[in-house]
């Protein structure tokens, strides 16, 4: 089970810092480095640390291990979003989220109980796996000038735990602000977000419409809201909206309360306020994207589309967000004399496909089902008389909801041609042939434009149709 990470504060002093690493160190240390009392004592600790190397080692070691960490997992705690992350993953690299549908009533039979009484009623039961998907490190070197520049003033250490700690947290935070956005990007631009147009945006009359009778909507059971179209709810308590910081400004928060609603401070208090929807910052994982695929680059087209995003409104259990792993390792290099180190970060970052999530845009964005989807055959198996092609529809940068499933037609049973529902078609003979069907999320139906066979190769294009 995933556990909250317990935030702690550094307040003490440096003496209170000093004495607390001497009480903590070794006896050969306790002999040698004096107690702190007043100001003055604090030089004295500096002489005896940079005439003996080891003692400087080991003091530089508990400053970062007993110390510093302290305030950095403070410091990386005022994430704004950090009440929406999950906890710690103590074990494992992976979380597996489970759904069981509601069960369904039958009629009630005298008759019919003998027969009933030992059957088996399995639950409906879906699930999907969140992976640990970011792995990174944030180095940073300390010097003996650095550590001798600690014992010069009542505040040395102090700002010296600060220069280590400050460089480390202000990028893991930003980085955690850049994961939590790009999340919304791509879970709206995917599809796998129920779009709602409010009007031109310009009058908040007609977005609060929306926004209230959404509100509302979450609360009763529905399968409209969420990826899996599964029957869930979300109680006002746990709804959550992410709002980008200029539409906020345009209006009155008593204003946009009522909108949604809801009183001033509980609206306050599950309002989540983003820079803007439209903007990226792409350069930052470069390096990352050069060497990994722990993150796509978030593509102009995305952000085109995110254009006419004006709110979210999503159940708090859609993020999908856990630490893994924070933690501290330090080298000494002699032959430079410097400390090395490094803060070690691993998360879990995804979405849940059961949880409601809404995106309100404006009625300039295109929300209605597309009237063609690209696909492709991207595998080939064959034994004996027996192929398997495997048809996948390609990803689209949509707001609409296009998840499509293959649809196994009466004309394909009839010719022994079986098709799963994820695109896996099996004919068994090389006469057999099929022009696939695909349903998307709102029940549209598409029928491909020419029928594939089992001589159809891996890489053909297969494009989809709207049916009339």
């Amino acid at each position: 089970m995933p556990k909250k990470v317990a935030v702690s504060k550094l307040n003490a002093s440096t003496i209170d810092i000093l004495n607390v690493i001497r009480q903590n160190a070794s006896a050969a240390y306790q002999d040698s480095v004096p107690a702190v009392s007043v100001e003055t004592d604090i030089p004295k600790v500096g002489e005896v640390l940079f005439g003996y190397p080891a003692f400087a080692n080991e003091f530089i070691s508990s400053l970062m291990n007993r110390i510093a960490q302290v305030r950095v997992r403070s410091a990386v705690f005022n994430n704004p979003y950090v009440d929406l992350k999950k906890g710690l993953i103590t074990y494992g690299e992976s979380i597996e989220e489970i759904f069981v549908q509601i069960a369904k009533a039958r009629p009630f039979s005298y008759e019919k109980a003998a027969a009933r009484e030992l059957k088996r009623t399995m639950p409906d039961v879906k699930s999907a796996f969140h992976v640990m998907n970011w792995n990174v490190q944030y180095p940073i070197t300390i010097t003996e000038t650095d550590l001798r520049k600690a014992f010069l003033s009542m505040e040395g250490v102090q700002d010296l735990i600060a220069r280590i700690v400050d460089s480390i947290y202000k990028g893991a935070e930003y980085d955690e602000f850049l994961l939590f956005k790009a999340l919304i990007i791509m879970g709206v631009t995917s599809g796998n977000m129920y779009p709602v147009s409010v009007g031109d945006g310009t009058n908040l009359n007609d977005a609060a419409v929306q926004f209230r009778g959404m509100s509302n909507k979450l609360t009763f059971m529905s399968t409209n809201y969420n990826n899996e179209k599964v029957p869930t709810v979300t109680p006002k308590e746990n709804q959550v909206i992410f709002m980008s910081a200029k539409f906020n400004a345009e209006y009155d928060v008593e204003v946009l309360a009522r909108a949604f609603n809801m009183d001033r401070a509980d609206f306050m208090g599950r309002l989540y306020l983003i820079d803007d929807f439209t903007t990226f910052d792409n350069d930052r994982f470069d390096e990352i994207r050069a060497e990994s695929d722990m993150i796509p680059e978030i593509t102009s087209d995305q952000l085109a589309l995110m254009e006419d995003v004006v709110a979210i409104l999503v159940d708090k259990e859609w993020f999908q967000v856990y630490d893994n792993v924070m933690k501290f390792t330090e080298t000494f290099v002699a032959s430079g004399d410097y400390w090395n180190y490094f803060y070690r970060v691993q998360k879990t970052v995804s979405y849940s496909p059961f949880s409601n999530a809404v995106v309100f845009v404006t009625a300039s964005a295109t929300i209605s089902d597309p009237a063609t989807l690209a696909g492709s055959v991207v595998a080939k198996y064959t034994s004996g008389d027996i192929t398997v092609l495997t048809v996948a529809v390609t990803d689209q940068v949509t707001l609409q909801p296009v998840a499509a499933n293959f649809i196994q037609t009466e004309a394909a049973t009839k010719a022994g041609i079986a098709v799963h529902p994820y695109g896996a078609i099996i004919m068994s003979k090389s006469s057999d042939t099929i022009t696939p069907q695909i349903k998307i999320q709102s029940g549209t139906t598409y029928t491909a434009a020419a029928a594939i066979t089992p001589e159809t190769a891996v890489g053909t294009a297969v494009t989809f149709n709207k049916d009339a």
